[in-house]
């Protein structure tokens, strides 16, 4: 156990992305050195990054030649963790998302605590939400394996909604004890948010929603809602291929069809000017356990979010802190969108709790502390240092070929 009153030493490994649309590491690592935490990233890349996974996933065909290139990596990676320990001196190894095969080589060179951001099952993405693979395959038994095993092998396990906790636990019966939750965050939250200003008396409402249009989106469903509403002009970034050929169809007036992907900045710039965020509207078991990142990102920036109301919503979420509709009934969403736009007052009342809601629920503050929190059930205290150290990285952008020859 650390007795010594002093910052805790973490040392975050693994090859998790960084950058726009992959907020999650970002924020925990934001809000470790916000609490003092001295935070030392050992961080290195594989093939198949970002969206390039769902690729993979997909083509079992390019399996060997992954196997083959994470083979060389890991070889290098080892390499870089022993260096790293040596150095650092960590009280703490952080294993980001994805971890699934990580982990493992962190525990084969450090025996001390282990923490592995789980964030999504392996199991629940591709097999339960995106049906990949059909359950009771080979396939779907080898994901199960991913997740079980990866979770084995760290001492805490980390999820970001209380009902994934549950989930977790069901599916890695050794390790159930070892599940912790830790919310999803911004980690450039505004402080203050931009000012909200509602739709004035006779103005369009504007909705804005971002995404990828997976399963648990349920974004048909506020596609097929747009048909029937007035003075209502949905903003659509992302979607599936099937989502942007059913946007075609509706009228301009009532959908706009933008980009395909686009940087968190213009997001963000979209997000100070809208008038309700859309959320998630999916029936899928995946919608009722997690808060998606688009629902945090509304309440961080103080705009109103309307989504479909679930256990892990209700987990966070007051009546009077978002605008609930029932999962997967596009009449409903449509009837609701269409009272909302003679209610501005509603609107700006709901943006003001959810921006509370946020700071309550999800902010950088309750990440810190739920992390150090988990880290105190690992004998680490912490005392925070009047000033963090400079953030220390060994390696931001090797390659799997510098990692081979390291």
């Amino acid at each position: 156990m650390t007795t010594t009153q002093r910052a805790a030493k973490v040392l975050v490994f693994g090859c998790w992305d960084r950058g726009c649309g992959y907020p999650r590491s970002d924020a925990l690592l934001e809000a470790m050195r916000r609490r003092g935490v001295v935070v030392h990233e050992c961080h290195f890349t594989m093939p198949y990054r970002g969206p390039e996974k769902r690729r993979l996933l997909r083509r079992p065909h390019l399996w060997p030649g992954y196997l083959l290139s994470k083979l060389r990596v890991r070889r290098g990676a080892a390499r870089m963790l022993r260096r790293a320990i040596a150095e650092f001196r960590p009280d703490i190894v952080l294993v980001p998302y994805p971890g699934y095969f990580t982990v493992h080589w962190a525990r084969a060179v450090w025996k001390g605590p282990l923490v592995l951001d789980l964030f999504l099952s392996a199991y629940d993405t591709a097999i339960i939400d995106r049906h990949y693979f059909p359950p009771g395959s080979l396939m779907a038994r080898f994901m199960l394996r991913l997740d079980r095993r990866a979770c084995a092998a760290a001492d805490r396990v980390l999820v970001d909604t209380p009902n994934n906790v549950e989930f977790v636990a069901g599916m890695v019966p050794d390790g159930a004890d070892s599940v912790r939750w830790v919310p999803v965050s911004d980690p450039h939250e505004p402080n203050p948010p931009a000012p909200y200003a509602p739709p004035a008396a006779g103005q369009r409402m504007e909705v804005l929603f971002f995404g990828t249009g997976v399963p648990l989106h349920g974004l048909f469903h506020l596609i097929e809602a747009m048909h029937t509403c007035e003075r209502v002009r949905l903003t659509l970034f992302g979607g599936s291929f099937e989502d942007r050929c059913r946007a075609r169809l509706v009228p301009p007036q009532r959908l706009r069809r933008l980009d395909e992907f686009a940087p968190e900045r213009e997001i963000r710039r979209h997000l100070g000017s809208t008038h309700l965020v859309a959320g998630v509207f999916g029936t899928s078991p995946k919608t009722s356990r997690v808060v998606p990142f688009k629902v945090m990102l509304a309440l961080a920036t103080g705009r109103p979010v309307i989504t479909a109301d679930t256990p892990a919503i209700r987990t966070f979420l007051r009546s009077d802190e978002f605008i609930a509709v029932p999962p997967g009934d596009a009449a409903a969403l449509s009837a609701t969108l269409q009272g909302l736009v003679d209610q501005p007052g509603r609107l700006a009342q709901v943006a003001e709790a959810g921006h509370r809601a946020y700071q309550r629920c999800f902010s950088l503050e309750v990440v810190g502390q739920r992390l150090l929190d988990v880290f105190a059930e690992l004998g680490v205290a912490h005392a925070p240092a009047a000033q963090q150290l400079p953030v220390a990285a060994l390696s931001a952008s090797s390659t799997p070929e510098s990692l081979g020859s390291a």
